[in-house]
């Protein structure tokens, strides 16, 4: 199935490869494993605010630096709108 969207394209590009490469220079741990008390490097990064097409949003941020399984899962669902519960290490939402 191919992506349609057109700022998908934008993930390609020399200029996103060096805000991606500044992101998790200083956040190198995943921020949402962080929460759980886990510590888990960060391959991946996340726009906090889904830019939905908005170039100010995309190339700005704010950013968030995650590993692959969260931005998979929780980045996807924050992304569609729905709600996130994370939990904490002791078992309380956060």
């Amino acid at each position: 199935m191919t992506d349609t969207r057109p700022w998908r394209k934008l993930y390609k590009t020399a200029r996103w490869r060096a805000v991606r490469e500044r992101q998790l220079s200083e956040h190198p741990l995943c921020e949402w494993c962080l929460e759980r008390e886990e510590i888990t490097e960060a391959n991946e990064v996340h726009h906090r605010i889904a830019h939905k097409g908005d170039l100010d949003l995309f190339w700005s941020g704010p950013f968030l630096s995650t590993c692959k399984a969260c931005h998979s899962s929780r980045g996807q669902r924050e992304d569609a709108g729905q709600t996130v519960v994370a939990y904490g290490a002791d078992g309380w939402p956060i």
